[in-house]
């Protein structure tokens, strides 16, 4: 079973943390695909850590991120456009907005 998370705001951190440890230590694989004022939680390295899970992927919207200044994409994090976010929409059995 697969997870999305759609990360759209600032905050959240420790929420965004905790369910994506919660999903993984169940088994599920996570999807973290950020937008909007939430692509600033690619320059977190504990959000960013979170790759290095088993089973979690991240990317973000390239635009969104040039629009709020985010010009450092951490290695491994896929900076794309909303077909990412089509993506993990398709291949999500669920996705929660963060």
């Amino acid at each position: 079973m697969t997870i999305g998370f759609l990360i759209t705001r600032d905050g959240y951190k420790d929420d965004i943390i905790g369910l994506t440890k919660a999903a993984v230590k169940k088994g599920l694989n996570v999807i973290l695909f950020m937008m909007d004022d939430g692509t600033r939680h690619s320059q977190d390295k504990d959000i960013v850590a979170l790759m290095s899970l088993t089973g979690v992927t991240m990317s973000l919207c390239d635009h969104s991120a040039k629009l709020r200044n985010v010009t450092e994409i951490p290695k491994g994090c896929a900076a794309g456009s909303q077909y990412q976010n089509a993506v993990m929409n398709q291949d999500a059995d669920k996705v929660i907005l963060i």
